[in-house]
């Protein structure tokens, strides 16, 4: 009965590992069902000490620990799946020498070798067929390790990537007022579309990327000009407020908004997976005080546009608070170095 047992506990961890690791690296979105719980729990645990002690540099490792336990996982799950399946036979692996059956340890030994391809020959399968089911997960066990490993390295690059766009955007202005104010030339601000020029494919594709590889979410970065879900808050609702309140014959072109603002709609889309509800935070304040004081001709947004945002920048709140940021912070300085002069800082 034991053994009937364990070789259909095996066969049903090796598939749910199997289907889990390529899910994870080879679906188009989203996490296999054993990856997404454990990055979302390990990701809880470290914005937990981040609250704890009061630093969002608590965070800052999250992303490598993420990514080196789901790795670990993937290997102890195939590992655990192929050392049941050897226990359901006492003659599925024997001494090489004695001949005589391995133990319970021997046999989880000997499947951590096989799957590693190590092939120390200290034990062996004691039929024809479990030698050849050694051979099969020796294969096996390669590719999916190495499927597992190379799906790691695009995550760096595209880490590298983030931080670039992030740094574009920031240069823009340190809020989402002086985003629009630096482009205002006292008649409009056309000027601004320069700087949206070519965001709109860089914002894409970093949605994309985050759908393609889940765990690039848990990499955080505490500086503010390199972290992109403030910066991307901040450009949102500066286009927010050039819908909402800036005439139409003073904004960009909508050839220059809707593509960009479209591409922040896919990318918050890649997020539906790691934030709360967004009813579960209310909706910030629209602040345009600054573009007020600054004499900028404003218009008053109809109800029903205020409305039909609302659902949006709740999301944006809910966003920025899961990933340790409060809404108030997209409005601070990004840039702060004594390396340039005071003014352009």
């Amino acid at each position: 009965m034991n053994e009937n047992l364990y070789l259909i506990l095996g066969i049903l961890i090796i598939c749910l590992g199997t289907y889990d690791l390529l899910y994870t690296t080879f679906a188009p979105r989203g996490a296999g069902l054993l990856s997404g719980i454990s990055s979302t729990f390990i990701w809880r645990v470290f914005l937990g000490m981040s609250n704890l002690l009061k630093t969002r540099k608590a965070l800052a490792g999250a992303g490598i620990v993420i990514i080196m336990t789901t790795l670990l996982s993937w290997v102890f799950i195939l590992w655990a799946g192929h050392s049941f399946i050897y226990l359901s036979d006492v003659d599925a692996v024997i001494n090489s020498t004695t001949e005589v059956p391995a133990t319970a340890f021997d046999r989880v030994y000997f499947t951590g070798y096989t799957l590693s391809t190590l092939g120390n020959g200290d034990f062996k399968g004691g039929t024809d067929n479990w030698r050849i089911y050694s051979a099969f997960i020796s294969f096996s066990g390669l590719i999916l390790i190495t499927i597992a490993i190379s799906y790691m390295v695009p995550i760096l690059s595209a880490v590298t990537e983030r931080r670039a766009l992030s740094i574009r955007i920031a240069s823009i202005g340190h809020s989402p007022q002086l985003m629009l104010l630096n482009s205002w030339n006292g008649k409009d601000f056309s000027s601004i579309e320069q700087h949206f020029s070519g965001l709109a494919q860089e914002v894409a594709k970093q949605g994309q990327l985050h759908l393609a590889y889940p765990l690039l979410h848990y990499f955080y970065h505490s500086e503010k000009y390199v972290a992109l879900l403030p910066n991307l808050a901040a450009l949102d609702e500066a286009i927010s407020i050039l819908l909402l309140y800036v005439p139409e014959n003073k904004r960009p072109s909508n050839q220059t908004l809707v593509p960009l603002r479209r591409s922040i709609t896919t990318f918050l889309q890649s997020l539906t997976a790691i934030t709360p509800t967004p009813e579960s935070l209310e909706e910030p304040v629209i602040d345009i005080k600054q573009l007020e004081d600054a004499g900028v001709p404003l218009q008053l947004p109809e109800a029903e546009q205020l409305e039909q945002l609302c659902k949006r920048r709740k999301f944006l709140n809910a966003m920025l608070t899961y990933t340790g940021w409060d809404w108030e912070e997209i409005a601070n300085p990004k840039f702060i170095s004594d390396l340039d002069l005071q003014e352009i800082r």
